[in-house]
């Protein structure tokens, strides 16, 4: 028995032996498994040898360029064979390496030229020792991506971030070099628990947003210290090349220079914190505060920078006081979401304030290029004829005339205002708009001269009958006239030339009547249409534009909508009447000034086309009757007088029919008329005043006015010197009653009972 035992147990042993054989050998063999693949040895292209490796396998590429967009969909090694310097993958525009799968490795190439540098969208890679730059858009864009190591690369001159992060935690990003890229050198964006360190940032920097719990630490930006607190309170920072606060509170930051970074000053979901006497210059943004509150920005030089100078989005009960704001390519301040904010004793220069969704703002005591910034909330009946900068918001009945505003970043803005008057000033080379309407309705923009503007010279955004209408637009860089989501504005007798792209641009923009305009030499479109209908185009002359007209998804009508008596070459004809095309080819046989066919607008087309300016065409006005006269006459006692603006209603009736406006003047004084218009629902006529010569008690109307009877007509009267007034709430003539809304004199004291002495006639 203890035989057979042992030769059992020998048996087992030699079992054993010959498996724990087999396992090692498994081992070696999964081992010499991951081999290594040379490019271009054993494959001409990176890729052909992703392809063809297996798990873990390292790709040497040898010395070259190598034109590329590499996708990497295993755990590899990919590196060059001897640096950077020696090894260029070029994207030729799009994203040059690709990672899919986790644990990929990417060492020693330079990669350029690509949509991005590298996207990775995979976990636990390794990025190391690379050059990246030039790409056209990020240098590294990390998506969705977590515990990837990005060490030792040089990663610049990217037409966007250097780094972006986006919903990607717990990566570290070390000891690389970060330089000029066009936007930030790190991005975050919603991003927790990464480790950002030893980073060394040279005219870039760091930007945060709704990302926490990351670890910034021993970085540099331009040689001084990234300054980056989260979570803190009560600290005193003054020696930083970037400063960074998130969740702070009571942070002061003094006597710093921050220049040359991404954004200067950073406070995200930061409180009470103090920024005072820096120098924040040609940064990105100059600085930015997001969710935060009842902070003090005070007697810094905030210049220069590409953007903003100061952003303020979602933060509310600020102080922005006494500091210089000068030359920052964006806006000076920007308010978006902000409310209750004091602006107050800044001087601005070729800059200024932008309002956007803000209320409750107290801006006060500001100068623009030493003449005061206008800012009126909530206010109503106010003339404005001295400024550097005007901003409404929530208004009425506000007049801006004879204004020179100039070198700032928005001429005039109008939000959420209505029937104001923007008449006779000089609106020139500004940094965004001339004039800009957001959510305005039944504004008048008259006789300004708009020109030179960064972009469009007038903007509607969602704004409704509003009327433009005699202002010279020229040679804005964008758009002369911008209608966005707006309707039933009308614009007439404009002159629109050399603007940098399309003279009038209508984006969802319908009803809109467009006449008589001059239409000239603009860069690209004369007019253009997208998705935008039932728009009222004629009378108007396209001349010298790239393209005269484009019309996409659209319907409109390119005539008169009624045919009109006019006179042609010494002959009278009754006709519809189109527009007067440059580039038009047909022929007039019967000598009317129509040519004979239509022309061609994409889907549309002009049936009426003018075979000459449509200002040789002589159109009939009919001649008034003494019964077509409304007179108030004058009062039995015109005292108490006084210069004002008048709002009120007129009814007729008869039918009146109108060329100009009389003022019955007090007796030995200069009584005038300034500005008048007048309107219903469809149209406004103006009138403005020429100064002291012949006939000057008279002012003549850019149209011809025709009141129907019994319809309800608006009128503003602005008054000069001592006019004469009727002293009743509503007034009674023989052709009809004029009834006062409100009369607001010079000095601000208003009435519901004071009527100017008028006469419409012709």
């Amino acid at each position: 028995m203890a035989g057979g035992g042992g030769a059992m147990m020998c048996k087992g042993k030699f079992v054993f032996t010959v498996f724990a054989s087999f396992l090692i050998l498994t081992a070696f063999a999964g081992v010499s498994a991951a081999k290594t693949i040379y490019v271009p040895d054993d494959y001409a292209k990176i890729q052909w040898a992703v392809d063809n490796a297996s798990v873990e396998d390292t790709i040497v590429v040898r010395d070259g360029v190598y034109v590329e967009n590499v996708v990497v969909n295993k755990k590899l090694t990919i590196k060059s064979e001897n640096g950077s310097a020696y090894c260029i993958v070029d994207g030729s525009g799009s994203t040059v390496f690709t990672l899919e799968a986790d644990g990929i490795r990417i060492e020693g190439f330079t990669i350029t030229g690509g949509y991005n540098g590298i996207y990775i969208c995979s976990n636990n890679n390794t990025i190391i020792n690379n050059d990246i730059s030039s790409n056209n858009w990020e240098g590294i864009d990390i998506r969705y991506s977590n515990n990837n190591i990005i060490s030792k690369n040089n990663i610049s001159s990217n037409n966007d971030h250097g780094i972006a992060l986006c919903y990607s935690n717990n990566n570290s990003i070390s000891e690389n070099n970060i330089c000029s890229n066009n936007d930030e050198g790190i991005h975050l964006y919603s991003c927790l628990n990464n480790n950002i360190s030893n980073n060394e940032f040279i005219n870039d920097g760091l930007f945060v947003y709704y990302s926490y719990g990351n670890i910034v630490e021993d970085n540099k930006v331009n040689g001084k210290p990234l300054v980056y607190l989260e979570g803190k309170s009560d600290e005193f920072i003054y020696n930083a090349g970037q400063v960074i606060l998130v969740k702070c509170k009571n942070i002061t930051i003094m006597n710093s220079e921050l220049t040359n970074t991404d954004v200067g000053i950073e406070l995200f979901e930061s409180d009470d914190c103090l920024i005072s006497n820096n120098n924040i210059s040609n940064n990105d943004h100059g600085i930015d505060l997001c969710y935060s509150n009842n902070n003090s920005i005070s007697n810094n030089d905030i210049s220069s920078n590409y953007w903003y100078g100061i952003d303020l989005s979602f933060s509310n009960n600020n102080s922005i006081s006494e500091n210089i704001i000068s030359s920052n390519n964006g806006y000076g301040i920007l308010l978006c979401y902000s409310n209750n904010n004091s602006i107050s004793n800044n001087e601005f220069i070729n800059d200024g304030l932008f309002v956007y969704y803000s209320y409750g703002n107290i801006v006060e005591d500001n100068k623009v290029n030493g003449k005061p910034l206008v800012y009126l909330e909530d206010e109503s009946d106010k003339i404005i004829d001295n400024a550097g900068q005007i901003i409404l918001v929530r208004c009425k009945n506000i007049t801006v005339m004879n204004a020179e505003l100039t070198n700032t970043d928005v001429g005039i803005e109008l939000f959420e205002s209505d029937n104001c008057l923007i008449s006779n000033n000089n609106i020139s080379s500004n940094n965004y708009y001339g004039i800009l309407l957001w959510h305005s309705n039944n504004n008048s923009i008259f006789n300004n001269i708009i020109s030179s503007n960064n972009e469009h010279g007038i903007n509607l955004d969602c704004s409704n009958n509003n009327s433009i209408s005699e202002n010279n637009i020229c040679s804005n860089n964008d758009e002369g006239i911008h209608l966005y989501g707006s309707n039933n504005n009308s614009i007439s007798e404009n002159i629109i030339s050399s603007n940098n792209d399309d003279g009038i641009y209508l984006y969802g923009s319908n009803n809109n009547p467009i006449s008589k305009n001059d239409i000239s030499s603009n860069y690209w479109h004369g007019i253009f249409l997208y998705d935008s209908n039932n728009n009222i185009i004629y009378m108007n002359n396209f001349i010298k534009n790239t393209y005269n007209t484009d019309s996409y998804g659209s319907k409109n009508i390119w005539n008169s909508t009624e045919p009109i008596t006019y006179t042609y070459k010494g002959s009278n004809f009754t006709n519809y009447m189109g527009n007067y095309w440059d580039d038009y080819t047909g022929s007039d046989a019967n000598g009317d000034g129509i040519g004979e066919t239509p022309y061609s607008i994409d889907s549309d087309k002009d049936n009426y086309p003018l075979i000459d300016r449509f200002e040789h065409y002589f159109v009939e006005t009919p001649t008034p009757t003494p019964a077509q006269i409304f007179d108030t006459g004058r009062p039995e006692n015109p005292y108490p007088s006084i210069s004002g603006k008048f709002i009120g209603t007129i009814k007729t009736n008869k039918k009146i029919i109108a060329t100009k406006l009389y003022t019955y003047a007090c007796e030995g004084t200069g009584g005038h008329t300034e500005y008048a218009l007048i309107c219903n629902s469809s149209w406004c006529a103006e009138a403005k005043w020429e100064g002291y010569k012949e006939d000057w008690m008279n002012i003549s109307f850019n149209r011809t006015v025709v009141l129907m009877p019994y319809e309800t007509y608006n009128i503003t009267i602005v008054t000069g010197s001592y006019p004469q007034i009727h002293h009743k709430s509503a007034l009674q003539t023989e052709n009809g009653w004029i009834n006062c809304t409100e009369f607001t004199d010079a000095n601000g004291k208003k009435y519901d009972d004071w009527i100017p002495a008028i006469m419409l006639w012709s």
